[in-house]
């Protein structure tokens, strides 16, 4: 018995079950499908696989040979849909938590557009227009870096996924041990500089060198982490007082003040800070770090529902993500379109699930170490 993609197995189970075989002769026979074949040859046909099903959608469906206009559209409404809702919150039309919802999702859309735009997906031969685009999806989600600089560091993510010189995912806490140090850097962009920058510095300085676009551009982001704070601090100290039942009285300008700072919060800050953590926590989990020696290595499957919530805020990144590192050259809506007939194929072919005990051992794809000498899972 050999399946193509897995997408008849609920028949082939019921057909068991209903003739009384055993199930654990299927996992078995599931097993050796899978140690059948060299990590390089899985890795190969994982690849076609994803290939195949994109073009059956793509015939399927002619008007996504209009990638471009797809793109642009998706970066337009998204950032149109922040400031509608935004300017509905501002009238009292809809609540704050519809808007912080709302705006953080559509942040989610413009991040996967900034992905796409660093591997060229859309206007290849237009660098003007990319550069406009890429200006359109960082003012909307201020709080990261520049997509200039984040081009570099994402690509470099892809030849060194997974090592020591993975700039990208090691300031997101990929490789920590579990803690309050790793959750900080996962939420916090300063913590992130002031626990991983020296440690990154050190070990990937080569390749820092290398990097022509400058870290910072412009006051967007000092701007958005000016706000972001005096928020936090103000809305801390307020909380405190009233806590204690010494409320504080704002009048006038710092009533004002404090007003536009808390609709900032909504239409802006919360939104992106919740997209950006939700990211953080589920792509530096689901990247292996440390002992990867292969591209099937680098990554896992984390599909659970626990994971929801995260989803919600990061367009179902850890789901299909790791579909992106077999195919990079595949636009984000194409991605999420053809997993429902990829995954199985991952998980034929010994791709792990949900492997949240990898949080436990820092990330590392090696599951047990015995004399220390690691045993591969």
């Amino acid at each position: 018995m050999d399946w193509n993609d897995g997408s008849e197995l609920p028949c082939i189970i019921l057909f068991i079950r209903l003739n009384g075989v055993d199930m654990s002769s299927l996992v078995l026979e599931r097993k050796q499908t899978s140690e059948r074949f060299t990590e390089k040859e899985k890795t190969k046909r994982i690849m076609k696989w994803i290939r195949y099903q994109d073009s059956k959608i793509r015939k399927r469906f002619s008007f996504l040979k209009y990638q471009n206009t797809i793109g642009f559209s998706i970066t337009i409404g998204s950032a149109l849909g922040m400031i509608v809702l935004g300017s509905l919150y501002v009238a009292d039309i809809i609540p704050f938590w519809a808007c912080i919802i709302g705006n953080g999702i559509f942040a989610s859309f413009l991040h996967e557009m900034e992905h796409d735009l660093i591997h060229s997906i859309y206007f290849k031969e237009n660098p003007k227009m990319q550069n406009f685009l890429f200006w359109m999806v960082w003012l909307f989600r201020a709080n990261t870096v520049n997509p200039w600089f984040r081009k570099e560091i994402h690509l470099l993510h892809h030849k060194l996924s997974g090592n020591i010189e993975d700039i990208e995912e090691r300031f997101i806490s990929n490789g920590m041990p579990w803690g309050i140090r790793r959750i900080l850097v996962m939420i916090d962009p300063i913590m992130a500089v002031v626990l991983q920058g020296p440690k990154i510095r050190k070990d990937a300085i080569r390749y820092l060198a290398k990097i022509k676009a400058k870290p910072i551009k412009g006051p967007y982001r000092l701007v958005y982490l000016l706000l972001w704070y005096s928020f936090l601090v103000w809305g801390s100290i307020s909380l405190i007082n009233w806590a204690f039942g010494n409320p504080i009285q704002e009048t006038g300008t710092t009533a004002n003040i404090h007003n536009f700072l808390n609709t900032a919060a909504v239409v802006y800050l919360i939104p992106c800070w919740l997209r950006q953590s939700a990211i953080q926590i589920v792509s530096s989990n689901m990247h292996y770090y440390g002992d990867v020696k292969s591209l099937y290595q680098q990554t896992q499957v984390l599909d659970s529902l626990w994971i929801l919530p995260l989803h919600l805020f990061c367009f179902n990144f850890g789901a299909t993500h790791g579909i992106h590192h077999f195919v990079v050259t595949q636009p984000f809506y194409l991605r999420q379109a053809v997993a429902p007939r990829v995954k199985p194929l991952l998980k034929k072919y010994g791709i792990r699930f949900n492997d949240f005990e990898s949080m436990t051992r820092a990330n590392r794809y090696q599951k047990e170490e015995i004399s220390g000498v690691a045993i591969p899972a």
